[in-house]
């Protein structure tokens, strides 16, 4: 596949096509990162009461962001990275522009964790119609606040804009501070 296929590939999955013409905790719940969408348990997990105290969040550190606050949920959440550099080789290789990313806090305390980006997060979506707003609306309904995807290689441009680190989906914008 060509670099420009490969990037309109990876626009069209992360749903931003119309915006750029974006050591685990020990408590890890069941892997899901290889199952259909439709065969993940429906069986409900506990939710935390209190979504305005950030303290009990799985992610502590400042993640980035470039972009609104707006969910959208055909982009199957707020996504965001680790790192401000990657975020900012991320929107190099989908807008040819470098964009400031901000920093936020986010609060995540019962995510779905999901062992890489291509061969987890994409392969729950990628045979469904409408499939990251499906599987948001589907973890919603277990009690998950947001997706933790392990460090995988997300941006795989085979370029100096390439981007391995950890990525963070957040359902609900209200869990989302400036950081």
């Amino acid at each position: 596949m060509k670099l420009n296929e490969e990037i309109s590939r990876i626009k069209e999955v992360m749903g931003l096509v119309e915006q750029f013409p974006e050591d685990f905790p020990t408590n890890i719940n069941q892997d899901i990162s290889n199952e259909p969408i439709d065969q993940v348990d429906d069986k409900e997990t506990p939710v935390s009461q209190d979504k305005s105290d950030f303290s009990n969040s799985h992610v502590q550190d400042i993640v980035w962001r470039a972009g609104g606050l707006q969910l959208n949920p055909k982009r199957g959440g707020l996504w965001f990275a680790e790192n401000k550099e990657d975020v900012e080789k991320f929107t190099m290789a989908m807008g040819g522009e470098k964009k400031v990313p901000s920093p936020y806090l986010i609060n995540l305390q019962n995510p779905k964790y999901i062992s890489g980006f291509w061969h987890g997060y994409l392969e729950m979506v990628r045979h469904e119609p409408d499939g990251r707003e499906k599987l948001m609306n589907r973890l919603l309904k277990l009690g998950y606040d947001g997706i933790i995807i392990d460090t995988d290689t997300w941006n795989d441009t085979g370029d100096e804009n390439a981007v391995t680190s950890k990525q963070f989906i957040v359902f609900n914008p209200e869990n989302v501070r400036p950081g």
